[in-house]
């Protein structure tokens, strides 16, 4: 691509459409090159502050960033395994160089996906603080970086904040924000927790070099010609598995007296110039990037909320929901949708609200019509639903009185309010799979023992149906397990079952090529058998 701005456009962003492995569980790691070429003409003969994000659910994750040399070609190796959540199926991917000349730089990105078995296999990413521009320094300008508070899963690993920080700007006291040292701090849940020190001090020794201009000389956070580096700070065990975490991050105290704001500036007595003039005296600013990377055992979104119908089996006469929100929730609408379900005349299905839940701890009064139509609203007590995960509410549905039915169902059209219309990104879970049932009332056709079949198709690609017979009402436990023995999938996690025959669909979409188990356990049986995923 050719990034550049001048008579012919604008080309300092640069978004494409990238097509991942739609599953990278079976690669240990995720590389990501990035190369810089001169165009005819030359390059940019400045350093300009670049870098490379990602669009997931509707919102842009930075996964690397680098200064572009004086007016030569280079290039960098990130590693972006961490961000593996990010990088799978179709994703926009968005490049930008703040070059305001022509002809700028030609620019390559490659990834490299290395086979193996990943250490962590699920990550979470989540935005904190980003901000392109956060003036330092003036006091008709004070820095705000809001406070943040964040819900932790409740199967984390370990848990880091991600910090990506960099300086700018120069002519002002103590020649800051480019070139003067300083350090910051994170707090963590009222209290200091680092201290942040990103000053580089190898500007001298840039593998990109020579250069033209002032390369050599250090600098806050990034040297010309060079990637920048950010830096993990662990918060495992700063909050509970399944608490509420609160992070701020502090500006060391500044004042810039060579600010045009400042009325006691004297332009060549209290400061060589006291107006900025886009050259040597220039406004100082940070440009700070930050997430959490949240190693945890299980899948879990991205997105500020996630939104599933799970636990459906044969013997249910509801539809559980179950939400996972990372920040609080005010407000709901979705649908229950049926279209893939066959063996039924939709017009026949009834809904009935029985609320239950996290929406009903919370006071919410929740809705919903004969065509699927759910809305949860906090109408009395105006709270919202905390940060936390776990069913929502139930609904009952007459799926007995259809044992013929077959399919899937699933949530569309969902909306979801934050706190005074904030936006709030979701997604949506899988479909559930709703199996064909016996009718109880026939009890000659009831099993007369518990067993657990063959699965089918086996090997499978990607999606294998494990179907199970009960010949008493008990506990019941379906489990997928990896080839080391690792617990990577419940199925049914924990359910009162009556008799009858059970088809369960499992997809290994998000898991490489290989051998598994699942585990059938009720009170009085366990059995446990293998299956091969091939892709």
């Amino acid at each position: 691509m050719h990034q550049s701005f001048g008579s012919l456009g604008n080309n300092r962003t640069v978004i494409d459409t990238i097509h991942f492995p739609d599953s990278n569980m079976g690669y240990s790691e995720i590389i990501m090159e990035v190369n810089l070429e001169c165009p005819n003409g030359g390059c940019d003969p400045w350093d300009r502050k670049a870098k490379i994000s990602v669009k997931h659910i509707d919102e842009w994750f930075e996964i690397g960033r680098y200064v572009t040399p004086y007016g030569v070609g280079c290039g960098w190796v990130f590693d972006v395994t961490d961000y593996r959540s990010l990088l799978q199926g179709e994703v926009s991917l968005k490049s930008y160089i703040d070059t305001w000349v022509r002809p700028g730089w030609l620019v390559t990105i490659k990834f490299n996906f290395i086979s193996g078995v990943p250490e962590y296999p699920y990550t979470v990413i989540r935005n904190i603080w980003n901000d392109d521009y956060i003036v330092y320094g003036d006091e008709t300008n004070p820095v705000n970086i809001p406070s943040i508070t964040e819900y932790i899963p409740s199967d984390v690993e370990n848990i880091s904040l991600r910090m990506i920080t960099t300086g700018h700007g120069q002519g002002n006291t103590d020649n800051a924000a480019e070139f003067s040292y300083r350090i910051h701090d994170i707090y963590i849940n009222g209290e200091i927790g680092f201290s942040h020190d990103f000053w580089r001090d190898d500007c001298a020794s840039n593998q990109c070099s020579p250069q033209n201009g002032t390369w050599q000389y250090d600098r806050a956070g990034f040297c010309p010609g060079d990637k920048v580096f950010f830096e993990d700070f662990n918060l495992t065990g700063y909050a509970p598995n399944g608490g509420i975490m609160t992070l701020d991050y502090v500006l060391e105290d500044y004042i810039n007296y060579c600010s045009p704001n400042n009325p006691a500036c004297v332009d060549g007595s209290t400061c060589s110039q006291c107006n900025y003039n886009n050259s040597g005296h220039t406004e100082p600013f940070y440009y700070l990037g930050s997430h959490l990377v949240i190693h945890t055992e299980s899948y879990h979104s991205n997105a500020d909320t996630y939104f599933q119908i799970i636990d459906q089996d044969s013997s249910d006469e509801y539809i559980e929901l179950y939400l996972e929100n990372y920040i609080p929730i005010y407000g709901f609408q979705l649908m229950i949708d049926l279209n893939d379900l066959e063996g039924v005349d939709l017009t026949n299905i009834e809904f009935e609200n029985v609320n239950g839940g996290r929406a009903e701890d919370a006071g919410w009064t929740i809705g919903i019509n004969d065509s699927g139509m759910v809305i949860g609203l906090a109408q009395e007590t105006g709270l919202p639903i905390a940060e936390g995960e776990g069913i929502l509410t139930m609904m009952l549905w007459n799926i007995q009185d259809y044992p013929q039915m077959f399919g899937s169902i699933t949530i569309s059209d969902l909306n979801v309010s934050g706190y005074f219309g904030a936006q709030v990104s979701s997604e949506i879970g899988v479909p559930l799979e709703i199996n064909s049932i016996l009718n109880t009332n026939q009890s000659n056709l009831l099993p007369i023992e518990t067993k657990l079949y063959s699965a089918y198709p086996n090997p499978f690609n990607p999606n294998v149906k494990i179907s199970f017979d009960i010949f008493k009402e008990s506990n019941v436990q379906l489990s997928i397990f990896d080839v080391q023995g690792k617990k990577i999938d419940s199925l049914i996690k924990s359910k009162n079952m009556k008799p009858g025959n059970y088809i369960f669909e499992w997809d290994g979409s998000k898991y490489s090529s290989g051998m598994y188990f699942y585990t059938l356990q009720t009170d009085y049986f366990i059995q446990t058998n293998k299956m091969i995923l091939i892709k």
